[in-house]
């Protein structure tokens, strides 16, 4: 598994972040696939959302994307068996943009 935690400025809204998955993905030819607030035991309360991101094609792969204000991050995940021939190099680039856009650190 590959997994970027970004630490956030406090002031990013789940709409926010939504928007630039929504265009990141338009530009590269994936869909983006809301997938609900968090779930299982580790369920948080507030804005907190999991989408998931697939290639236009059959084997590309899928990059996951949570969203948790609670704790202030945002964490990019591509797991080995979602890899594809396209996950691996989506989670690295989504991974930056979202740095460069929220990210509360230098």
């Amino acid at each position: 598994m590959r997994k970027r935690e970004i630490i956030i400025s406090p002031r990013v809204t789940r709409l926010e972040l939504q928007k630039v998955l929504e265009n990141w993905s338009n530009r590269n030819q994936a869909e983006l696939k809301p997938m609900g607030r968090l779930v299982r035991k580790y369920k948080t309360p507030g804005e907190s959302m999991h989408w998931h991101i697939n290639g236009g094609a059959k084997g590309m792969g899928t990059v996951e994307v949570t969203f948790n204000p609670p704790i202030g991050t945002v964490t990019v995940v591509v797991h080995d068996n979602r890899r594809g021939f396209w996950a691996e190099r989506a989670y690295r680039s989504l991974g930056e943009e979202v740095k460069k856009l929220f990210s509360s650190r230098d």
